[in-house]
């Protein structure tokens, strides 16, 4: 390309300069090819259907099973579970970036709960449903499904604390689970500075405002947590537009901007608890009670990773990191990497750092190595 430009121009170019000129010649045309591909296409992220299969569904819980990668799995199943308020899609962004992908190529058997897109008629719904009601659902068909009789959870964010949770109810659930991982799940939340600033001296306003339409509408959620990163927003057209030649970068950036565009609304009883709960610190407490059973963390059994970003403005390291003084497991790990709450995910550095960690840790904590054909084969399955 760089020859066939210097004839037509008829130019001279210092050969120190000929390597350096070449790659930027390709590097704009490939933005221009990229940007005429999402002029056309519109939405340049491949179908990622073929990876995974429906399980399981109602209208408040979804089920997803991947297809195992290798003949031979681990014997104990992986659960993600995402975060109320957001889609699932931050777990399994694209190809070249996904958490279940990473753990389906290390031979893990591997699930994933979507909650669904609450609207203003799902007021009534309770975090008692959504821990007790359908992320049991979930736990129990992986284990149908499995032919398992544990099963490690796998949460981030709001997904992570309700996997802790979940695991501190009663004894006849917590034996389902064998390894928790969570990744900056608050637990202590009397941390959270951004619930002082924007939260607690509006109680009266922000509680009308959930009655009124029903739930937390989602744009509001959208423009808060934008608000909460600033600064990354505000630098990201530029980045965008220098890395417009890597195609595979777009196809991620699409992506991620997808799941800013897509919060989903927060039942109005659910925001109400959570509100209150965080408010008193009732799990910290022992307070917080779940379909009249306690939720004690003195209860919680299974092995657990807690994984925190030292830079996350959004759940401080310090309100993932408390667990360790509350729970009752002999097998505990805390780890915590420099970055903010989307990147624990989101990131480059996520898949050498976070994601590398978890599969370390599940590994030796897994069960041993079965063949995959003893996995259910019904498309889809009911209780």
């Amino acid at each position: 390309m760089l020859l066939n430009l210097k004839k037509l121009l008829n130019l001279e170019i210092p050969k120190n300069l000929e390597s350096v000129i070449q790659e930027q010649t390709e590097k704009t045309f490939l933005r221009a090819l990229n940007g005429l591909e999402i002029a056309i296409k519109k939405d340049i992220r491949p179908n990622r259907d073929n990876a995974r299969k429906l399980l399981y569904q109602e209208k408040y819980v979804t089920l997803y099973h991947y297809y195992p990668k290798r003949e031979n799995i681990f014997s104990v199943p992986v659960i993600l579970v995402p975060p109320l308020m957001s889609t699932t899609d931050l777990l399994d962004l694209t190809p070249s970036h996904s958490l279940a992908e990473t753990l389906l190529d290390a031979g893990f058997n591997v699930y994933l709960v979507d909650f669904g897109r609450p609207d203003r008629n799902d007021s009534h719904l309770k975090i008692d449903d959504y821990i007790l009601n359908f992320l049991y659902r979930a736990v129990h068909m992986t284990k149908k499904h499995s032919n398992s009789e544990q099963v490690s959870l796998l949460g981030y964010c709001l997904g992570g604390a309700f996997s802790i949770i979940y695991s501190s109810v009663s004894i006849d659930i917590r034996n389902d689970i064998k390894n928790v991982i969570n990744i900056a799940g608050p637990i202590d939340l009397s941390y959270l500075k951004f619930f002082n600033v924007i939260f607690k001296p509006f109680k009266k306003e922000w509680f009308a405002i959930s009655e009124k339409f029903g739930c937390m509408p989602k744009e509001l959620l959208t423009c808060m947590f934008k608000t909460v990163n600033l600064y990354g927003d505000f630098k990201r057209p530029g980045h965008l537009l220098n890395r417009a030649w890597d195609r595979d970068f777009l196809v991620k950036s699409q992506a991620l901007n997808s799941f800013f565009g897509n919060f989903q609304n927060l039942p109005e009883t659910t925001f109400k608890q959570m509100f209150e709960s965080i408010s008193t610190n009732e799990l910290i407490n022992g307070k917080m009670k779940l379909l009249d059973q306690v939720v004690s963390l003195s209860n919680f059994r299974a092995n657990l990773l807690t994984i925190a970003g030292s830079r996350d403005s959004f759940v401080p390291a310090d309100s993932v990191r408390a667990i360790q003084k509350y729970i009752s497991t002999n097998d505990f790990q805390y780890m915590e990497f420099p970055l903010g709450h989307l990147s624990l995910m989101g990131s480059e550095r996520a898949k050498s750092t976070v994601w590398k960690t978890c599969v370390d840790w599940l590994t030796i904590r897994s069960g041993e190595a079965i063949c995959r054909d003893g996995i259910t084969n019904d498309s889809t399955m009911a209780i």
